[in-house]
């Protein structure tokens, strides 16, 4: 079943003369339905106090003053007998069944013959033509109570609270409606000032602020949370255009200079054997630079999305690194060089191919930003039956607002797209979805001019 749409104030005042309706028909219902039965029950509860204070003080000297007042105060007619004998009874309201009316002496005689200790029951006095209770206790052998009232029609009272009740329907449907209509105002708006701010954040370029006037907690706190999202979708905007700036560089370039020298290739040095050699030679290593770059970019929309699957695998880290250090051999014919003292060996868990691209990415990071001496460690440190594994360059470091920021994708310290530096800009991108996957602990050290150490932590095992 589709439900209607409304808007909040429309909802507002349905569900206050909603609320009025169902407190007024309780109203109805106590005051007007349950009236009469609620008297009757009054009524009951007054005979039976009323015998109950007989019962305490009939043994008392002044026993007759006393049930005097009990008589007088609770408007009821008392009897007292003993050893068949009427010794006392008050007859002080009209309507009462008094010691002479035949309805009266024909139930007492009934429950003194009866041998019952109650008596409860409701009859009708033909005198004054009108309902009666009776309430009666035999106190002891010889000694018997009885109290009784009369009940008064109701009807014109009912009819009274009928009229009221009329007043008060019409009074609470005008207070529901002003009062809907002020709170409505007081939290529709808020919110409808939100709803039209929330829509600006469609156009781009445009600076969005949420604000809100209101007192209510939930409000604020909300305007509070669109703030926060449309600080953060900025970033995103520019972190989008900055990606797309960088990747349309990174592949540009390379198609650029595949062209250029396939076509110097061709032309220009098609019968020079050693400069057609070194086109070739550049063209090879483009298409790999370029290749290096789409799969990257597979593999991080790979793992973004999930379908990447972990296998994992009893890894000894030291003999991986060392692996991988291998291939980055080439580099100390460039002056670089690698310093990996660890002896002991230590078996993790994990997926064998990220972690190897973890290392490989961190320490290729870690040859584009080092220092002039061109120096990079890596080190093992052993905290708790963790290991951290710690790659270290000796650069000018990194900031505290830039260390969350290099996990994104082509973020550059430097805000400066570098074709010298070697990588494709989304290598620590690749590293953070891979230790996520993997639930391991990493992060950054750095101090200004000091170097910048890349860790991650993983579990020990036997």
């Amino acid at each position: 079943m589709k439900l209607k749409t409304r808007s909040l104030r429309a909802n507002l005042l349905i569900y206050f003369l909603i609320f009025s309706a169902i407190i007024l028909g309780f109203l109805y219902f106590f005051q007007v339905l349950f009236f009469n039965t609620y008297y009757k029950m009054n009524q009951n509860k007054v005979l039976k106090e009323t015998i109950t204070l007989i019962e305490k003080n009939i043994e008392d000297e002044n026993a007759k003053n006393i049930i005097d007042d009990i008589s007088l105060n609770n408007e009821v007619c008392i009897q007292i007998i003993e050893n068949n004998e009427l010794v006392y009874y008050s007859d002080y309201y009209k309507n009462c069944a008094g010691k002479d009316n035949t309805a009266i002496s024909v139930i007492r005689n009934n429950f003194i013959n009866s041998d019952e200790k109650y008596l409860k029951l409701e009859f009708v006095n033909t005198v004054y033509n009108n309902k009666s209770l009776v309430y009666g206790k035999k106190i002891n052998n010889d000694t018997y109570v009885l109290a009784n009232l009369s009940l008064k029609p109701m009807d014109r009272s009912i009819n009274l609270l009928k009229g009221q009740l009329f007043i008060v329907t019409i009074i609470v449907l005008i207070l529901s409606l002003i009062i809907s209509y002020y709170f409505s105002r007081r939290i529709a708006d808020p919110i409808l000032k939100i709803n039209l701010t929330a829509k600006k954040l469609a156009k781009k370029g445009e600076k969005i602020k949420f604000t809100c006037d209101s007192e209510v907690l939930e409000l604020k706190e909300l305007a509070s949370t669109l703030n926060e999202a449309a600080r953060e979708l900025e970033k995103t905007e520019e972190l989008r255009k900055e990606f797309l700036a960088n990747i349309s560089h990174d592949l540009k370039t390379p198609l650029t200079m595949i062209e250029a020298y396939a076509s110097s290739a061709k032309d220009l040095n098609y019968n020079n054997k050693k400069k057609r050699e070194r086109d070739l030679n550049i063209i090879i290593d483009e298409a790999e630079r370029l290749n290096t770059l789409v799969n990257d970019i597979l593999l991080l929309s790979k793992m973004e999305s999930g379908t990447s699957k972990l296998k994992l695998e009893k890894i000894n880290i030291k003999k991986e690194i060392e692996i991988i250090l291998e291939r980055f051999a080439i580099y100390k014919n460039e002056g670089y060089t690698f310093e990996f003292n660890e002896t002991k060996n230590y078996i993790i868990e994990a997926d064998k191919k990220g972690i190897e691209r973890v290392i490989y990415n961190l320490i290729n990071n870690a040859i584009n930003y080092t220092g002039d001496d061109k120096k990079i460690k890596v080190a093992f440190e052993e905290e708790n039956n963790y290991l951290k594994v710690k790659i270290i360059d000796t650069g000018k470091g990194i900031s505290e607002e830039d260390k969350k920021l290099v996990w994104n994708k082509y973020f550059r310290i430097n805000k400066r797209h570098r074709r010298t530096t070697v990588g494709t800009g989304l290598g620590l991108s690749i590293v953070k979805e891979i230790l996520e996957k993997h639930h391991f602990e990493y992060g950054i050290e750095s101090k200004t001019n000091k170097g910048t150490c890349f860790y991650f932590k993983c579990k020990i095992k036997e």
